[in-house]
């Protein structure tokens, strides 16, 4: 399938970079901050402290209900120490549930899960969650799948229902092994999903052009990803993540060939796992995704950060597989929520502040809403 132009269209058709633009050790990455939307509201995870000291890092889960207009901050319902970071998935968006990554002396993630905000009811914990955004997934039926481990050691471990209990689905090193992985030559898996009853995994390729997304066929897996034509059929990729969405499931996907960095999005609808691609996001300069997430259902926003030019939230229309940017978020936006009713708010951390801008006049500038300042103890980590 042929990719459009380089270029996000929005607002005046604003051209992320020109023909002549060159990537300086372009890198695309994905941080764990990314929002979720619930019958009971929204929520929005970050982190926050002191960003370089890791034990001083301390991730927080912010809610507001539907409907209202101010955010609270969740975190101590954990009961657990989060430095490690937070990953969060839904069950169709009737309720959320939480993974703790290990951090310190904790060897394993807790998991908890609310449908209201305010019971929070503790499942089976699961080994140590991986570095990843979408390490943690939940089908509409109760089944859930979950990314563990790092490097060789990483696997996925499947729940039949209720996150009850866990039992090995693949492994890193058996589905690397296999023809659908040598295909891809994968290096990492990288995220879980769920499309139309289809259990998936994310990972990152080293072969050109090759989208590392498989699913279960019988006892073995199967590649079904896209393959991408030129320019990026040399390019090596990386599934950043899985995401639901109304209409089936689209993955984020960083592509990074020796020059240059971009990003694709790839969806798809109904069971066969026919994929449309989106136009690329060339990534100019040292910079990468900080945050990905759903767009009321119907798509899904990136967060791009850069040193050369202002933070850029572009957002996919799942229906016409193009981008389209937004006015350029705050400085320091950990992450953006985009509420059912068209609400946008940008999420601005600093430090132990925590501020919500929420996009106003007509999408042309954002306005102030709110700020809390998290009480940390910093120090209790170490």
């Amino acid at each position: 399938m042929a990719l459009g132009a380089l270029a996000v269209s929005g607002c005046g058709a604003t051209t992320v970079a020109g023909p002549t633009a060159r990537a300086r050790s372009a890198t695309v990455r994905a941080s764990l901050a990314t929002s979720a939307e619930t019958s009971a509201g929204s929520w929005a995870v970050v982190a926050m402290g002191h960003l370089g000291q890791p034990l001083n890092t301390f991730w927080q889960l912010f809610f507001r209900p539907a409907g209202a207009s101010a955010w609270s901050d969740r975190a101590s319902a954990l009961a657990v120490a989060t430095n490690g970071g937070l990953i969060v998935a839904t069950q169709s968006g009737k309720s959320l549930a939480v993974g703790i990554r290990s951090a310190n002396n904790l060897s394993y993630s807790p998991l908890i899960v609310t449908s209201d905000a305010r019971s929070w009811l503790p499942a089976e914990p699961v080994g140590a969650l991986a570095d990843q955004p979408d390490a943690l997934a939940i089908a509409a039926g109760g089944e859930a799948l979950a990314l563990v481990g790092d490097g060789r050691a990483a696997q996925v471990l499947v729940s039949a229902t209720g996150l009850t209990s866990w039992r090995a689905l693949a492994s890193e090193s058996a589905l690397a092994a296999s023809p659908p992985g040598r295909a891809c030559g994968i290096v990492s898996l990288t995220a879980v999903g769920y499309s139309a009853g289809h259990r998936l995994i994310g990972a990152s390729c080293r072969r050109g052009g090759v989208v590392g997304i498989f699913t279960e066929h019988g006892s073995t897996w199967r590649l079904v990803g896209p393959g991408l034509l030129q320019p990026f059929g040399h390019s090596s990729t990386e599934v950043l993540g899985l995401q639901t969405t109304t209409a089936g499931l689209c993955a984020l996907v960083g592509l990074t060939g020796r020059r240059s960095a971009q990003l694709v999005a790839a969806c798809t609808s109904g069971s066969r796992l026919t994929w449309r691609v989106s136009p690329a996001l060339l990534l100019a300069g040292p910079e990468g995704v900080v945050s990905f997430g759903p767009v009321a259902k119907v798509g899904l926003f990136a967060l791009i950060w850069g040193s050369a030019h202002p933070d850029m939230l572009a957002v996919l229309g799942e229906s016409h597989m193009t981008w389209s940017t937004l006015h350029s978020p705050p400085a320091q936006t950990a992450t953006v929520v985009f509420a059912p009713v068209g609400r946008v708010d940008a999420l601005v951390v600093d430090d132990t502040s925590f501020t919500d801008w929420r996009l106003a006049g007509g999408g042309r500038r954002w306005s102030r809403e709110q700020n809390l300042h998290v009480a940390i103890q910093f120090g209790s980590s170490g």
